[in-house]
């Protein structure tokens, strides 16, 4: 048997984020949707306000704005994906080889 795992982005309507799909065989054996989840704009400028220089200029790049709410987006964004691989990885660890 194989083991795979695919994250695919979702539709901004449906939430956005990620969908994770767990594969066997290249059948569909399980998965998740991972959305990202936005918060209160106190918690985005928090977070901001605490990050170094250098971490507020890889998030404004990867938010292609200068706007610390597109950086707090694309750091949301990459938090689902990490969560997505985190999960698709724990449950491959389970598989045989």
């Amino acid at each position: 048997m194989s083991y795979s795992y695919e994250i695919k982005p979702r539709p901004a309507e449906l939430g956005g984020g990620w969908k994770l799909t767990l594969l066997q065989d290249g059948q569909e054996v399980g998965g998740g949707v991972f959305p990202v989840i936005e918060e209160d704009p106190q918690t985005g400028m928090d977070w901001w306000n605490n990050l170094a220089e250098k971490q507020r200029a890889h998030w404004v790049m990867m938010g292609a704005s200068a706007m610390p709410a597109a950086a707090r987006h694309a750091y949301l964004v990459s938090e689902a994906y990490n969560d997505a691989q985190d999960e698709a990885e724990a449950w491959m660890s389970t598989r045989a080889q």
